[in-house]
């Protein structure tokens, strides 16, 4: 049997290995800069916190929650159209996949442990309750995939996914009574900071 060991890098391979990483990091975050991520981003956030916006004023209830959808789809590609990427870039099949995975998990264990056939003739209050929850569940799954995506791409993204999940936290338990403009704000504030500081600060 062969004793032989693979021999352990030397300090100037591992510098050079390390900087190779750094170098990948970069272009990564070059790259995302250069595409329209960050007015992206931007439009979402407001779109966010006018939507939950609307439902504080309405007690919660935000049956044209479809209208912001629409209209957050028509503004990003009113964006694409009219502000096209500094850097021409294939799409990238993977991040779409990574979010299209994010939501499809987060829609299956909704199914799956909200136990909808116990939610008839439930009170004003409980139905407000149940409101509240889906509205936090919602606002931290996104903040999920900033967290799990934030070593690939930035510790920026790490910190923020914890601070604005402690927050939604916050306003779930301790602000219920202005729980949507918190969450709108508070999610919406992270989308816009997400997408001002791309611009700033990966150029």
């Amino acid at each position: 049997m062969s004793n032989e060991t693979t021999p352990s890098p030397s300090p100037a391979e591992a510098r050079a290995a390390l900087a190779a990483i750094d170098e990948t990091h970069a272009e990564t975050r070059r790259n995302i800069a250069g595409s329209l991520a960050g007015p992206v981003l931007i439009w979402w956030g407001i779109i966010w916190a006018v939507m939950l916006g609307y439902a504080q004023l309405h007690s919660g209830q935000n049956r044209l929650w479809w209208v912001f959808i629409v209209a957050g789809f028509a503004g990003q590609w009113v964006i694409q159209k009219l502000r096209p990427p500094m850097v021409k870039q294939a799409p990238d099949w993977r991040a779409a996949a990574f979010w299209v995975g994010i939501f499809a998990y987060a829609g299956l264990f909704v199914l799956l442990l909200e136990p909808w056939d116990l939610l008839h003739d439930l009170s004003a209050a409980d139905n407000a309750l149940v409101d509240r929850k889906i509205t936090a569940y919602c606002s931290i799954v996104p903040m999920f995939a900033y967290v799990i995506i934030g070593p690939w791409v930035s510790r920026f993204f790490v910190i923020l996914g914890l601070v604005m999940t402690a927050l939604i936290l916050v306003g779930y338990y301790f602000v219920p009574g202005w729980f949507y403009l918190w969450v709108g704000l508070v999610g919406g504030g992270s989308l816009i900071i997400s997408g001002v500081f791309i611009r700033k600060f990966w150029k």
